[in-house]
């Protein structure tokens, strides 16, 4: 990827741990490549300026409870699963697309019971019938439910 070939060595290694992150959030697809290598860059910069605030801190006989640069690195070993998210090129979804109802929880928050009820009380969207025995939800109805949710009544959102 030639985003990573600009980027230097210390962003490069922060670059799985980030896509974890994004991909355990539910969110590597709303991200492009740049910005996350655009933040991989500035958290390693504030990483090395840490490294080099705890050496003044030592020096002036003061301690510091951040780790090292070499103690973060053996913690951060990229797993295989993690370098696999290095070379997959995130998916965009249209506010058309269709999410199933693991990926409306991890979106939103909310548990499987907690969207069922909210959705009878009419407070969050209701899912729609997309075959026999399968349901989803509109990406656009749940991104209009997170843009408010404690204001969100589906009767004035219905299309």
């Amino acid at each position: 990827m030639e985003v990573l070939a600009q980027l230097s060595p210390a962003a490069i290694a922060h670059w799985p741990t980030v896509a974890k992150q994004l991909s355990e959030a539910g969110v590597v697809g709303f991200v492009d490549a740049r910005s996350m290598a655009r933040y991989c860059e500035a958290f390693a910069q504030w990483c090395a300026t840490a490294d080099e605030l705890a050496k003044m801190l030592i020096e002036f006989g003061r301690t510091s409870t951040r780790e090292t640069q070499e103690q973060r690195t053996v913690r951060q070993r990229p797993t295989p699963l993690a370098t696999a998210a290095l070379t997959t090129v995130p998916n965009r979804r249209t506010c058309n697309s269709i999410m199933r109802r693991v990926e409306v929880e991890r979106e939103t928050g909310l548990s499987r019971s907690t969207i069922y009820q909210r959705v009878k009380d009419g407070t969050f969207p209701a899912p729609l019938k997309i075959g026999p025995g399968s349901t989803g939800w509109r990406v656009a109805d749940i991104e209009t439910f997170l843009a408010s949710p404690a204001e969100y009544r589906a009767e004035v959102h219905a299309a």
